[in-house]
């Protein structure tokens, strides 16, 4: 017996043990390769949830911040004034520029050629769709003395370019004016009009600006059959100055609808015409666009 043992130990695994083994090995190999498998497609999945998810809180925090935060400082309000244009441009051209609204609503169709004469790229837009503009400022400053000619004196310098339009406010009027040049050096600016009201040293000087937020779509390079829509903001500080920049990619279909208070019923509205929130009373904003095809709404209490 202790011959038959050591021999068979000799001889090393039997094809028997020999298959088993390999049997099991390939079954904990396969339970493995299943398991990276599903992993992986989890976490894929994953992924794709967060990002679409980051997509859709940067959108609605984009607008919502945008509309929250309309209109100009102007250390006096800017609602009560009565607004000047002092351009020399035709203010039929651009209305928003020189009214006390902050918050316009629209139909896209309504400012498409605005959109194409502002931008290189070729835009493709989906009919039905909205539009949102804001009027804010991005900078400002206080004049040091009262305004001489067509010179303004300002207490620090600003990055400020010809052509950019400007806010000067009082407590009485704001003149929508246009810079001809401006010195760094000496903090001066020349104007391409003179102001039409009186305004003194400490008054508020501002460089507007409009954003306009709307959905569109462009032809991808790499696949000339297919559309990429996102959405974009376009900036304009002046009648010839403006810029698009888009925001989020994905997003298509925006649409904003609000609400007023009638007889303390709510009522949302859908936009038919340019509308102006502040106009008209409005209480609180949806706005709604589609992302992978899921379509997603915020409301902004106004």
């Amino acid at each position: 017996m202790c011959q038959i043992h050591r021999n068979r130990l000799i001889s090393g695994f039997t094809l028997v043990e020999l298959m088993v083994g390999i049997t099991i090995s390939i079954i904990v190999i396969t339970m493995a390769v299943n398991i990276y498998v599903s992993t992986k497609r989890s976490y894929q999945k994953a992924k794709l949830n967060i990002e679409q998810n980051i997509k859709v809180i940067s959108a609605q925090k984009v607008l919502s911040d945008a509309i929250v935060n309309a209109g100009l400082s102007c250390k006096y309000g800017s609602d009560h004034q009565l607004y000047v244009n002092r351009t020399g441009e035709d203010s039929r051209r651009f209305k928003f520029f020189y009214d006390n609204y902050s918050v316009r609503l629209g139909k896209l169709s309504t400012i498409e050629n605005l959109l194409k004469n502002s931008s290189n790229q070729k835009f493709l837009f989906h009919s039905g769709t909205d539009y949102l503009m804001v009027k804010t400022e991005n900078s400002s400053a206080e004049l040091t003395q009262k305004p001489l000619n067509l010179s303004l004196y300002l207490d620090k310098t600003q990055q400020w370019q010809n052509g950019d339009y400007l806010a000067l406010c009082n407590n009485d009027y704001i003149d929508i004016v246009k810079i001809s040049n401006t010195n760094n050096e000496t903090k001066q600016i020349r104007l391409a009009s003179a102001p039409a009201n009186e305004f003194n040293k400490g008054d508020y000087i501002g460089k507007i600006n409009i954003q306009i937020f709307f959905t569109a779509a462009t032809v991808d390079p790499k696949k000339p059959s297919e559309y990429k829509y996102s959405l974009y903001m376009l900036v304009k500080n002046g009648q010839a100055h403006a810029t698009v920049y888009p925001i989020v990619e994905g997003v298509s279909d925006l649409k904003l609808t609000y609400v007023v208070s009638d007889n303390k019923n709510l009522s949302w509205k859908e936009i038919y015409q340019d509308t102006s929130l502040n106009e008209i009373g409005a209480k609180a904003l949806k706005i709604s666009f589609k992302l992978d095809n899921q379509y997603y709404d915020k409301v902004v209490l106004l």
